[in-house]
């Protein structure tokens, strides 16, 4: 869930009335007796206070002792500066065997795995301070799944995921740009793992979309109900391009009711390596709707196809596609516990994304995938967050390790998590 990501606030305020109007007795102050020596007295009491006055009032204009002046607005651009980062932890165990077949970000199984040691700071875009910027580093071995081409190799734990400048353009309600590095538009779930709910990620997300972009963005809110992102960037997961290609990568977020939040976002360009002809497309769409606060409700549909993206019989090459949904209830017991569910399938026509092969033919092959996640969340403390999850995935061909035994057609695991926040 591309979320927040989740606290609640309670508040309360009062007034009170003087008794004197509650019993509906009029304020009254006594007055003078209108004398000749009571008139003498207030005119010769204005004679002598009209000048202290005066000079009491030019005294505060010229130099107001330090208790009474206004506050200055913060010079410093880093005035706005958020920051956070956390720790997260787990232990998985799989039925079949020691590996996780198809699980993109856990697939050592029976062992405790450092999974992120995240730090993230950014300083957002505002019309009073219009230059902005973000940064994100990731350490441990979901480093190793999300890297860019171009920067950091295959077993390295360290990842700058996010690295970009951003500015407020003054165009009717702020035109937003954003130039560098940063994560995809697309999806249900996040690379932060404190952003998801289930403890694995889904097969659409390890497998139907990119993680990070590196170009340009901008977005443009037209209303409070309807936000327009578009960009340029180089393509997929690269900070160094494979072609002299660029790709379009946007969406479309609309608000059709208070508690519904939908978002239409999609990516096109050449992804193949030297050449700028065979175009990538995918299309994502995400719906999040909450009927009460303490339930949640998302869909993620995704369909995604490249031309000329996998060998044919004939010694040439076809299109390939692939698409999926998922569907995730997720519910709030109470301030400590919360349960979730989510459902899934992947189809993977031409074995193009998953890249299952064919053992009569050793080419790529169809390959569908379902899984189904059940997950209990507690929270220990303020920051401190624990996590049991099952998960059962499923195939269509015996693909999943099986261990000393042949590949089975299932797999089931249990998950445990610890999430650690800073702040």
């Amino acid at each position: 869930m591309r979320m927040g990501k989740d606290l609640r606030l309670g508040a309360w305020s009062g007034s009170g009335t003087p008794a004197s109007k509650e019993a509906g007795v009029p304020l009254r102050r006594p007055g003078l007796r209108a004398t000749p020596w009571a008139l003498v007295w207030l005119v010769g009491w204005g004679l002598i206070q009209t000048p202290l006055l005066w000079a009491q009032e030019n005294s505060i204009t010229e130099t107001p002792p330090a208790s009474q002046e206004a506050p200055a607005d913060d010079p410093s651009p880093l005035k706005d500066l958020q920051w956070n980062g956390h720790v997260a932890v787990s232990y998985n165990h799989n039925f079949n065997s020691h590996f996780n077949t198809f699980r993109v970000f856990d697939e050592g199984a029976r062992q405790v795995t450092l999974h992120q040691a995240e730090f993230w700071l950014e300083k957002p875009s505002t019309a009073e301070s219009p230059i902005g910027f973000g940064a994100d580093v990731v350490l441990g071995s979901d480093a190793k799944k999300i890297h860019a081409t171009g920067l950091g190799s295959a077993d390295d734990t360290f990842d700058l995921t996010q690295a970009y400048i951003t500015y407020k353009v003054p165009v009717g309600a702020g035109l937003d740009l954003k130039f560098g590095k940063f994560v995809t538009l697309h999806g249900a779930e996040v690379i932060r793992r404190p952003g998801n709910f289930h403890i694995s990620r889904s097969i659409l997300f390890g497998y139907a979309i990119p993680f990070t972009h590196t170009g340009l963005m901008a977005t443009y809110p037209f209303s409070d109900r309807f936000t327009v992102t578009l960009g340029v960037v180089n393509g997929w997961d690269n900070v160094t391009d494979n072609n002299t290609g660029k790709s379009l990568h946007g969406m479309v977020t609309v608000l059709p009711l208070k508690d519904l939040t939908l978002t239409v976002g999609g990516t096109w360009g050449p992804e193949q390596a030297y050449t700028n002809g065979p175009k990538r497309s995918l299309i994502d769409v995400v719906a999040t709707y909450k009927p009460v606060p303490p339930l949640t409700l998302i869909v993620n549909v995704d369909y995604g196809v490249e031309a000329n993206a996998v060998p044919d019989e004939t010694g040439g090459s076809k299109t390939a596609r692939w698409y999926g949904a998922a569907g995730y209830v997720l519910y709030d017991l109470d301030v400590r516990w919360s349960v979730g569910l989510r459902g899934e399938f992947f189809i993977d026509r031409e074995g193009f994304r998953l890249g299952w092969t064919d053992p009569a033919t050793g080419l790529p092959a169809r390959c569908d995938l379902w899984e189904l996640t059940g997950t209990v969340r507690y929270k220990v403390v303020d920051r401190l967050w624990a996590s049991l999850e099952y998960r059962h995935d499923f195939a269509n061909h015996p693909v999943f390790d099986g261990g000393a035994a042949a590949l089975k057609k299932a797999q089931g695991t249990v998950l445990v998590e610890l999430i650690y926040l800073m702040k």
